[in-house]
């Protein structure tokens, strides 16, 4: 959130496990990875993502041992 975003943005993951890392990667439409990062469940809705993208749309994978989530954002 906020989707689109003309700065940055925070996930909000809902996840039983405080053990495993989230993983988020970032690709931009042609499939680069853009972004990368691995974090605690617990710094992820302070992490502030994408300040340094240019305005487009991108998928963000986020992923925590088999579970794994895709979203499409929008950077104005």
């Amino acid at each position: 959130f906020p989707n689109p975003f003309s700065d940055n943005f925070k996930l909000d993951v809902d996840s039983s496990d405080d053990e495993q890392p989230i993983q988020v990667r970032i690709y931009d439409m042609l499939g680069r990875e853009i972004e990368s990062l691995e974090t605690k469940l617990a710094s992820v809705p302070a992490t502030e993502i994408g300040s340094g993208l240019p305005t487009g749309v991108y998928s963000v994978i986020v992923s925590q041992g088999n579970n794994i989530k895709t979203l499409r954002i929008v950077k104005r």
